[in-house]
């Protein structure tokens, strides 16, 4: 417990807090000229949401439904087009990491270490399984296999049908971790994971067995603090390239067949990143959103008028790419120059996680239980 408290005035320190004397001063709402209008497609309540807790409960969202979660165990089912409800079930967990739907079930880890998978189709609970520590990861996913990640440093792979175990891999922590942790990522037949020592994994899907693995960032400093280099996001594998982000160390990338580095940048990040089109979208722990081209690594461009507000991760609309910050807004920016077009208040007391895309249109969890669905139109 003194470990998490430690990691979370840490990062309370990095987004600005009025009661730390030594937070950042954020920037006030920039001015900008509106070039696409917001609109909030339907908004519904889906439950507590995260209130003051430091988790990151992301909504899912599939071609049948947008699923949505509370950190006391109620998980909902909305319909895509009016948000209408389809199914709710509260089973008085302690949800703790954000939803992972498809192949037909609706997975999320909890505090006590319980991996849970329900039926995407009802609700109704399929399996559950007791695992070594919490799990503040959204899990993954193929037809055969569920993957979850712990705290304590372990990737488990489960049967998806049945919850059996299938594999497990152990990598050790340091002793100061984010309060936060990569999700893994499955592609073809490997298992991609990101850890809290800087290192990224790729292991054989079937069996666990480690294929190769590659530090990210090396901790410097003297302190636990200083030699924070946690993994605490997203892993992007695409275009034969592991993308992967640190917190107080570098956003590289990996070949995806032998994790041969290509290259890296001193960037500090805990949140989702996005891509689109050749080009990776990192908002940084200090409030600067960059574009970087994913072939060569160059700053394609950066926008700074959000420092200090505290932002989310990155997800990418259509031609804009949108993140919210600490005060409840979600400001869009245009993909190629990174200049503010649109800008739309969720609610005051900010957001559960970063934003969600799914065919045009972002799904965005407050931490007051607030989901809502927005579309962006262009200004005539």
């Amino acid at each position: 417990m003194k470990k998490l408290l430690v990691l979370t005035c840490s990062l309370l320190f990095i987004a600005g807090c009025s009661s730390n004397p030594h937070a950042i001063e954020p920037n006030p709402l920039p001015d900008f000229d509106a070039q696409y209008q917001v609109k909030r497609d339907w908004s519904r309540n889906a439950g507590k949401g995260i209130h003051k807790a430091y988790l990151h409960l992301a909504p899912a969202v599939t071609h049948r439904a947008v699923y949505a979660a509370d950190l006391e165990g109620r998980v909902t089912a909305y319909s895509h087009e009016r948000g209408r409800r389809q199914w709710r079930v509260n089973n008085d967990d302690r949800i703790s990491g954000g939803l992972y739907a498809g192949y037909g079930v609706v997975m999320y880890g909890t505090r006590e270490g319980d991996a849970v998978a329900l039926s995407e189709e009802d609700g109704s609970e399929l399996w559950r399984v007791r695992l070594s520590s919490e799990i503040l990861a959204a899990p993954a996913a193929n037809a055969d296999a569920a993957v979850f990640k712990t705290l304590d440093g372990q990737v488990i792979a489960l049967d998806i049908e049945s919850g059996d175990e299938l594999w497990r891999f152990d990598d050790p922590v340091p002793i100061l971790v984010l309060r936060g942790a990569a999700r893994p990522t499955i592609a073809g037949d490997r298992v991609y994971a990101g850890f809290a020592n800087g290192k990224v994994v790729a292991l054989d899907v079937r069996n666990g067995v480690p294929v190769w693995e590659r530090r990210v960032a090396e901790p410097t400093g003297r302190s636990e603090l200083e030699r924070l280099v946690d993994l605490a996001n997203n892993l992007i594998v695409e275009g034969g390239g592991v993308f992967a982000g640190s917190f107080q160390g570098r956003v590289a990338v990996l070949d995806q067949d032998n994790g041969r580095p290509y290259w890296g940048k001193d960037l500090s990040t805990y949140g989702m990143m996005a891509s689109r089109l050749g080009v990776l979208f990192v908002a940084d722990s200090t409030g600067h959103v960059s574009a970087i081209d994913q072939r060569t690594g160059n700053t394609l461009w950066k926008q700074d008028l959000l420092y200090g507000r505290g932002l989310t991760g990155v997800a990418v609309q259509d031609s804009q790419i949108v993140v919210g910050d600490s005060e409840g807004y979600l400001h869009w920016m245009d993909a190629s120059s990174g200049h503010i077009t649109a800008r739309r208040r969720h609610h005051r007391k900010g957001f559960a996680a970063a934003p969600v895309a799914h065919e045009d249109v972002i799904y965005v969890l407050g931490r007051r239980g607030r989901l809502s669905a927005y579309s962006i139109t262009p200004r005539n």
